[in-house]
């Protein structure tokens, strides 16, 4: 919509109002002068034009739309006003209304646009266009009535300087932030990535410094995103030898030893002749989600994901499902650690002018939700961008050169985020696997379990070192249980509700070989009181019962049930034998040969605590199988 006048000039479709001959030259020597680009002599002819013939509408447009594209607001309102009041056409109300958005007086530009809709002229072209600017300016006046709280603080000298410091990323510890910085002069001016660790003792972050490693180079590296543990990072460079476009994304890997690798491109199904950029990697690694656009100026630019198989390879990326995308500008995703919370920025939803802000949560049917606008002061008439979220779901990172206060050019702060903004808090939990016997690192399957919702599952797998490093919404109970062939089952539960402090839970695990007599706990089968009944947060625990026998094909068990001394004896044996016979046959259920699985209840007679208190009588009450062939 912006500079039609111009457009219309160069085709030289302009208006007729009466002016001098004088006027009329010293406008044609300034469309002259335009087109060799002196846009100074073009506005001070233009201007000499006006003062001879005040009511010359070509002139009073051309220059008015000078000053817009200059981004001399003032100015160009002032002349937008003057043209209205000497009978302009309708469209000025277009141009008029639009320079009003972009400084904040909303309510006169949508009047101003209600009359350019109102107007008998009006073309279909630019009907919803201007019908979107005005519901913009319904939300943008309701936003600066309500706006929220804000408390933004500048994240100190240890990162800003007085170059361009933007695209904050940080780990699922909250203790590793990685940025791109740009130097603007000096011997090296390209975009490198540079990282700083937060001190857990007092929260404040240590010198920042260039990231170690093999990121770095004379090109342009920035747009990056780091993985849940901090292990693997995801960027976007452009004009790389071997890419596939203008800018591509990348890979790198960690090692402690060497640090940061070679980066690898993520190949044709990801990177195309378009423009990728913007990455960002969900809390599991499987799920990487980033920008496409046919340039980085596209007027039309949209969220995209991909996902890994179990080859290691991404799959053919595709357009996020959903209510996120529209024919605007979406750019800057970023999948919070809760893998629900989506945030990115758009001018395609009604927010305050040009990018805004905004959260969508992720349904049921893995669709995205109707976008929340984050609200002013968060949000300006300027552009927005380069936003992350902090593990606790309050806290947000962005970039911006508007802060009162900074350090010079663009620096990184912290804000608070509105409460119905806020993603789910986060909390950690990391370890090894290992065979018990040998003390060797083990790689092996692991499988989280929401106890309150069966259907929240979160499965990992423990790489060649035997480590493991998992994100979980904090606040909840879950079951794990961790599967290798040739190895007993492992089950356990635990507790984030109360990890505040570190928001991380340590469990190191020990394999047992399979071995005939051994026992394991199913510390995830649960009953009601008195009852033989499974409850239903037993399920995710006896799947993976199942799969350890479809897996371990030789395996015969018993299960075993034990109560503890409260009641009678009878009642006490008859309840273990009906509950080891409810495992059987959920096990049954779900395909497992009946031979293979026999039962016996034991009542209270092998007690592992004492009955004299609750915590010893709940520690008797349990379910174990037992390895009887193998």
């Amino acid at each position: 919509m912006r500079h039609l006048f111009l457009y219309l000039f160069c085709f030289g479709f302009l208006i007729s109002f009466s002016q001098s001959k004088k006027a009329e030259k010293l406008y044609n020597n300034a469309r002259t002068e335009f087109k060799t680009n002196n846009i100074e002599k073009t506005i001070e002819l233009l201007g000499k034009a006006i003062a001879d013939s005040p009511t010359y509408m070509d002139a009073i447009l051309f220059k008015a739309d000078l000053h817009s594209r200059r981004n001399e607001k003032a100015e160009a309102l002032s002349l937008y006003e003057e043209a209205l009041k000497s009978g302009a056409p309708y469209y000025v109300n277009l141009f008029y209304g639009e320079i009003l958005f972009e400084t904040q007086d909303y309510p006169k530009a949508k009047k101003v646009l209600q009359r350019y809709l109102n107007s008998p002229g009006v073309t279909e072209k630019y009907l919803k266009k201007v019908s979107f600017l005005i519901k913009c300016c319904d939300f943008a006046t309701h936003a600066m009535a309500n706006p929220k709280e804000f408390n933004t603080a500048n994240l100190g000298a240890q990162i800003n300087t007085d170059q361009l410091e933007y695209f904050p990323s940080i780990s699922a510890d909250g203790l590793s932030l990685v940025f791109t910085q740009r130097r603007m002069e000096g011997p090296k001016t390209d975009e490198d990535f540079w990282i700083t660790k937060r001190d857990s003792q007092n929260g404040s972050w240590n010198q920042a410094n260039p990231l170690p490693g093999n990121l770095n180079t004379p090109l342009n590296e920035g747009a990056q995103s780091l993985s849940a543990n901090g292990k693997v990072m995801f960027f976007t460079s452009c004009g790389r030898p071997g890419g596939h476009g203008s800018c591509d994304i990348y890979a790198s890997f960690y090692n402690n030893q060497r640090g940061w690798s070679k980066p690898y491109n993520l190949g044709p199904d990801v990177n195309t002749s378009n423009w990728e950029s913007q990455p960002s990697i969900s809390p599991d690694g499987k799920t990487l989600y980033f920008t496409r656009g046919k340039s980085g100026e596209s007027k039309n630019t949209d969220i995209y994901f991909t996902t890994l198989n179990t080859a290691g390879l991404w799959s053919r990326a595709q357009k996020i499902k959903g209510l996120v995308n529209t024919s605007g500008q979406e750019g800057a995703p970023f999948i919070h650690f809760d893998n629900r919370s989506l945030y990115f920025t758009s001018n395609g939803h009604p927010g305050m002018g040009k990018t805004d802000f905004f959260v969508s949560y992720r349904k049921k049917d893995d669709t995205w939700g109707a976008p929340i606008n984050l609200g002013y002061p968060i949000n300006t008439s300027a552009n927005e961008f380069s936003l992350v979220v902090a593990p606790n779901g309050k806290m947000g990172f962005y970039a911006s050169e508007k802060e009162e206060g900074g350090m010079g050019g663009m620096d990184l702060y912290s804000f608070d985020l509105p409460p119905e903004s806020q993603a789910i808090e986060i909390a950690y939990v990391k370890g090894t696997v290992t065979n018990k016997k040998t003390k060797e690192y083990l790689s092996a399957s692991l499988e989280f379990s929401d106890l309150a919702n069966n259907d929240k599952k979160i499965r990992d797998v423990s790489d060649k070192s035997g480590k493991y490093f998992t994100v979980l919404p904090a606040n909840s109970d879950y079951g794990l249980s961790i599967q290798k062939k040739g190895y007993l089952f492992y089950s356990k539960n635990f507790s984030l509700a109360t990890q505040i402090a570190e928001r991380a839970f340590e469990l190191n695990v020990e394999l047992q070989p399979i071995e005939v007599g051994q026992k394991v706990k199913l510390e995830n089968v649960f009953f009601d009181s008195k009852s033989f009944e499974l409850s239903a947060k037993s399920e995710s625990e006896l799947k993976s019962l199942a799969h350890f026998l479809k897996n371990n094909t030789t395996v015969v068990l018993l299960v075993e049930g034990h109560t503890d001394a409260v009641g009678s004896s009878k009642n006490n044996q008859l309840l273990s034998e009906n509950r080891a016979k409810a495992v059987q046959q959920s096990l049954l259920a779900q395909g497992i040969d009946g031979k293979r699985i026999k039962i016996r209840g034991f009542g209270s007679e092998q007690p592992v605590a004492t009955n004299e208190t609750e915590e010893g009588r709940q520690l008797n009450r349990r379910t174990e199988i037992k390895i009887l062939e193998y």
